[in-house]
């Protein structure tokens, strides 16, 4: 795939990098990711700066500096090389164009990356062999024989295609040609001698035949198709190539051996070329395989106006491709064009505004925003979100009585083209019961969330107003956006507005103003509006409701809903109260808790810090070496870790201990490994059970435990040397029933792990600091706690213990 994404041009070699958001986001999508080499051009704009890539390569430095640009370029967008494209280049540059692609080479070499170009056929001052020593693809440009800049013609007949790839093919090694062929159209107007003309894609080619009634017609001394015809007094030539002259060329192609075949350009190409064309077709299928013209992706815009109709679905079209007796197309006849959506837009009034407002209505800036338009005489439609008005019935009735009009404008606010049939009919019906429910009547204007204008133009924008027009709905669309959503300035956006609605034209209407009345902050929109109105008024403009654009009366933008749907709006409004009672009352649950919370966070860490003041001042019991502690390990399945973990606490100083293992039925040489390691060791214990679960292994150590104090430990818990000892010395109290410690997470390898050291932070650190000071420990962790035995016997035993993963 090779997307146009940098071009260089200037005296001062300006990068500009295209965003080319579409382009991206289908490779982002694609399952199967093809190799990415970018094309970098000396044009923009349309027009190639030859003398600048001239001046470019005859400069050393200048030549590093790009490559020093280009190359991260390339990493970051995971790109497996780069395709040059540097046309109307004159003579004396060519050595200094070859210099510059064999530094490229040297700079892609070691990340393996490839270096292609792409070069003309028919010149002489393009030496391909010199050209194929530096590069690693070169790509034949084998069409336009005839361009737009001089007289109308075939743009690769059969007889010049083969001559020019035969010629320019000499020198270049088989693996390195790419011949690329064209898909695309020429429209030749007025003097088709003079060199005016304009290219199209070939789906806009047979759009403008079916318009004005003309027939395309295969030119069998050319092998290309043309049609003719004639508007507002101009004659037009068109001449394309279409998927019957990629066959011919392809099959000329595989007859010479030449096995790699490029398009140009995606986009612009009859849409049978993929029956022929692609990894699919290694060999040409029969010429029968280009008759059926799928619909294509185009959309014929009709009519000027935001307020908009789907007139038309896409339509196959349908030819027949005769073979000659060599297997390659002979002519070609058309029995039906492809037709694709039609899209017919009303409402163009001149000097006449409809100031819209989307994704509403928020108790904060809608009352503002009616408080400006009634303060200034002006209607407003707002596009309701159904989910927003669901706790704002007060609002809609506002609009209402004040003598706005509402539309649709979704429940939830999805992407209607991404989500399923069922959600898209819960979006629309959903927020039309709402509105019955609230106000007694019903929704008919409707507008797509991501509805870009009033130029519908993939199927993202036109499938939704499809759905809603099926329904009933009128589509309305837009040609003034500010773009106040993003809140670029209150200025900016009087300054859009105000220039957006003064470019509207016969050709392109500014009569819908689209604005944002919840969303997010919302005061520059409110401080923008009246100024917006007061400066339009002054330059003679009116300001109507989006039904005066469409012929519509307000009843029939919003009819009251009849006798027989009052029974069911009286049970939806009961529904709908209930649903918007419910999420205002979770709202104050969550403010409450949240406050709660940010209030016991605030406490705790006040107390936290006392206590540790405190602690700095606190004088330690000594440690007593000869104390008696029982340490209990109860393991389960943890031959690879227990002799570790019994080792690391034979390895505590300043204390006497007893370790007891408690095997819990494993299933693996856990019993055997401890008896096998800690023979003759008399500080160690093993006892075998069958499997019973944690609590009954550390009960039934405990009625083995010799020791005053009791600590229990996981297999894979690790204590320091003197962590024992310095949790018994606090027994030295009497009335202390247990000891909690300070648990630490030791395998911090991952974010769940980073965040569990941080709740251990909180927990052990803060909380129980905090609480410490209150002398109320409520939790002892198992992890790292010590307890009295008289005091866990006084109690029953242990319930249940658990501890996670941690080192202390």
């Amino acid at each position: 795939m090779i997307p146009g994404w940098v071009s260089v041009t200037g005296p001062d070699h300006a990068i500009t990098v295209f965003r080319d958001t579409a382009g991206r986001a289908v490779l982002n999508r694609a399952v199967h990711r093809p190799v990415i080499l970018p094309m970098v051009q000396n044009a923009k704009d349309g027009d190639w700066d030859g003398a600048g890539s001239a001046a470019l390569f005859a400069d050393a430095r200048a030549r590093h500096a790009l490559l020093d640009r280009l190359v991260p370029f390339l990493a970051a967008n995971h790109a497996g090389g780069a395709f040059f494209d540097f046309e109307n280049l004159p003579q004396g540059a060519q050595a200094n164009y070859r210099l510059f692609l064999s530094e490229a080479k040297a700079r892609f070499a070691p990340r393996g990356w490839v270096v292609a170009i792409a070069a003309p056929v028919g010149n002489p001052d393009w030496s391909m062999a010199a050209y194929a020593r530096v590069t690693d693809k070169i790509f034949l440009m084998a069409y336009d024989e005839h361009e737009t800049s001089g007289p109308a013609g075939p743009i690769a007949s059969q007889r010049w295609f083969v001559r020019s790839v035969a010629d320019a093919s000499r020198g270049i090694p088989p693996s390195k040609l790419v011949v690329a062929i064209g898909s695309y159209a020429y429209d030749w107007h007025g003097d088709a001698e003079s060199g005016r003309g304009d290219a199209l894609g070939v789906e806009e080619a047979w759009q403008a035949a079916a318009d004005s009634d003309a027939r395309p017609s295969f030119d069998a001394g050319s092998g290309n198709s043309s049609f003719a015809y004639a508007d507002g007094g101009v004659r037009h030539q068109v001449w394309l190539l279409d998927a019957a002259s990629a066959y011919n060329q392809m099959a000329f192609l595989q007859k010479a051996g030449v096995g790699s075949v490029a398009l140009w350009r995606l986009g612009s190409e009859d849409p049978a070329l993929w029956s022929i064309f692609g990894r699919n077709h290694r060999r040409l299928p029969a010429p029968g395989a280009i008759d059926a013209i799928p619909a294509g992706t185009n959309v014929d815009i009709e009519g000027n106006g935001e307020i908009l109709k789907i007139a038309a679905s896409p339509v196959s079209g349908q030819r027949t491709a005769i073979a000659a007796r060599d297997g390659t197309v002979a002519d070609v006849r058309f029995t039906r064009l492809p037709s694709p959506y039609v899209v017919e837009r009303t409402g163009y009034r001149p000097r006449q505004l409809a100031l819209t407002f989307d994704d509403g209505p928020d108790p904060e800036w809608t009352p503002q925003i009616l408080d400006i338009l009634k303060r200034e005489h002006v209607p407003g439609t707002f596009f309701i979100v159904g989910e927003n008005a669901l706790t704002q019935r007060g609002l809609l009735e506002r609009m209402v009585a004040e003598g706005h009009e509402i539309g649709s404008h979704t429940y939830t606010h999805p992407n209607l083209a991404t989500v399923s049939d069922r959600q898209a009919r819960f979006e629309l019906n959903t927020t039309q019961r709402l509105f019955q429910a609230f106000t007694g009547r019903s929704l008919r204007l409707f507008r797509a969330p991501y509805f870009g204008d009033a130029e519908p133009s993939t199927a993202d924008e036109i499938l939704p107003a499809l759905e809603a027009q099926r329904r009933g709905y009128v589509s309305v669309g837009l040609h003034v956006d500010p773009d106040d959503w993003k809140r670029p300035g209150v200025q900016a956006i009087i300054d859009r507005t105000i220039a957006q609605v003064e470019d509207g034209n016969p050709e392109r209407s500014g009569n819908i103003v689209l604005l944002h009345d919840a969303g997010g902050n919302r005061a520059q929109t409110v401080a923008a509006l009246p100024v917006i109105i007061d400066r339009l008024r002054a330059m003679g403009y009116d300001f109507v409701p989006v039904s005066t654009l469409a012929g519509l009366s307000r009843d029939a933008a919003m009819p009251v809903i009849s006798s027989s749907d009052r029974a069911a709006a009286v049970a939806d409004l009961a529904l709908f109260s209930a649903l918007g009672g419910m999420v205002i009352a979770l709202r104050w649950i969550f403010g409450i808790a949240i406050t709660i919370g940010i209030l016991r966070a605030l406490a705790l860490s006040a107390l936290a810090l006392i206590q540790a003041r405190r602690e700095l001042k606190t004088v330690f019991p000594a440690i007593d070496p000869d104390r008696f502690v029982t340490v209990m390990i109860p393991a389960f399945n943890e031959e690879r870790v227990i002799v570790r973990a019994v080792q690391g606490v034979l390895a505590s100083t300043e204390v006497a201990i007893e370790v007891i293992v408690i095997d819990d039925g494993s299933s693996d040489a856990t019993s055997a490994v401890v008896a096998q390691a800690f023979a003759g060791d008399d500080r160690v214990r093993l006892l075998t059970l069958a499997n019973g679960g944690k609590a009954r292994a550390l009960n039934r150590g405990l009625d083995l435990a010799r020791g005053e104090i009791v600590i229990a430990l996981d297999a894979d818990t690790q204590f320091e040397p003197t962590t024992i000892a310095r949790l018994a010395r606090w027994f030295v109290d009497p009335t202390l029933g247990a000891v909690a410690g300070n648990a630490k997470v030791g395998n911090r390898v991952n974010l769940i792990t980073r965040w569990q050291a941080l709740e251990y932070i909180t927990a052990q650190n803060l909380e129980r600091r905090a609480l410490a000071r209150l002398n109320a420990i409520t939790v002892v962790p198992g992890a790292v706690g010590a307890w009295r035995l008289a005091a866990i016997r006084a109690v029953g035993g242990i319930p249940t213990i658990r501890s996670p993963r941690i080192r202390t």
